[in-house]
């Protein structure tokens, strides 16, 4: 009896928590719509704004300048603020303006799809089809890139499919989080990235003073320092430049444990800082990861081979500072003396409690 009773209550208890999660699948992706659309409007109003101040007030590239550099300070770490993004707003609205339909179809998906279906389509109707595509199939901004290098739209035409085919409502909310853009991602500023700003924000000056007081040799260039490269935008948490090594050096801060891919992020880094804004007569980019979650802290350097050419440069990890040669070694400091900083910073109460959480 007893045993019948449990494999009812069993069945039961799978049943409901089946229930429960396709409910909070549901919310999730209702949520995350929301979010995608309210962002694209946001981007429409700039474009709108600034399309307007061109062709009334001269606006030109110095003013969206600055408009960009304002907007960070307002906002930091929101990558979405930056010139390239501003401008492409401003080509968004004037493509979109004669919509009728308000709001425009594309607030439906995300920015990111926005702009490949923008830069990559060449008429009206190839872009109207990926917008209803996108928003009808949930496609990722993986999934755009690669239908639209296939050509998808063509053979569409070519083959005259019929267009309800769809996702699962219940396969789009498990896939949701891939649908939802990283520039909507950033203006809510959803809790574990609120914690990593906010520990970011606590250990900067810590990290930027104790720097520059090795020796002078450090010089502080900026924070979230923005690169171009190969048609994207990067931004680094630290930039300093080393004058005794004759090079730029990159510093990243995870608020979080370490995790493998930060090495690669932290190499990509580096490769876009050589191939843009190192000069010939500078030595390669130095890369340092500091990792600190509540428990412990993992310090990592990256320092390029002066073997290889730009372009196919390999990277050197290091754990300990005594495992880098001795001459540039000299010049960096140790992890130990960057876990006694950050250590000493971590007791602080309001520290402490970001850690904690």
């Amino acid at each position: 009896m007893t045993a019948k009773k449990s494999e009812i209550i069993s069945s039961g208890y799978e049943a409901t928590l089946s229930k429960i999660i396709k409910r909070i699948n549901k919310a999730r992706l209702s949520m995350l719509k929301k979010i995608n659309k309210e962002t694209v409007l946001l981007y429409w109003f700039i474009g709108n704004t600034v399309s307007d101040k061109i062709k009334r007030e001269s606006w030109g590239d110095s003013t969206v300048e600055r408009l960009s550099k304002d907007l960070q300070i307002n906002f930091p770490g929101v990558r979405g603020f930056s010139p390239r993004n501003i401008w492409r707003m401003k080509s968004f609205y004037e493509t979109y303006s004669d919509n009728e339909i308000m709001p425009p179809p594309v607030a439906e998906i995300g920015w990111a799809q926005n702009y490949i279906i923008l830069e990559k389509c060449k008429n009206e109707q190839e872009r109207k089809f990926y917008i209803k595509s996108a928003s009808k199939m949930g496609w990722s901004k993986s999934d755009l890139i690669e239908k639209i290098s296939e050509h998808y739209y063509q053979n569409k035409l070519l083959v005259q499919n019929n267009f309800s085919d769809t996702v699962p409502s219940d396969l789009k909310a498990r896939t949701a989080w891939e649908f939802i853009d990283d520039y909507a991602i950033e203006i809510i500023n959803p809790d574990q990235p609120i914690a990593e700003k906010e520990l970011e924000n606590s250990i900067v000056k810590n990290i930027v003073d104790f720097l520059i007081d090795m020796g002078g040799s450090f010089a502080f260039v900026g924070r979230q320092f923005r690169i171009e490269y190969r048609e994207k935008e990067y931004f680094v948490d630290l930039l300093f430049f080393n004058l005794d090594l004759n090079c730029y050096v990159v510093v990243e801060l995870k608020a979080r444990e370490f995790d493998p891919r930060d090495l690669g992020q932290l190499q990509m880094y580096l490769l876009a800082a050589n191939e843009t804004i190192r000069k010939k007569d500078q030595n390669q980019t130095i890369g340092i990861l500091i990792c600190r979650d509540k428990d412990r802290m993992v310090v990592e350097y990256l320092l390029g081979s002066q073997k290889h050419p730009i372009g196919v440069s390999t990277y050197n990890k290091f754990r300990k500072l005594k495992q880098i040669p001795k001459e540039i070694a000299k010049y960096l400091p140790s992890e130990e003396e960057i876990i006694k900083r950050l250590g000493y910073i971590s007791n602080e109460p309001d520290v402490r409690k970001i850690l904690d959480k």
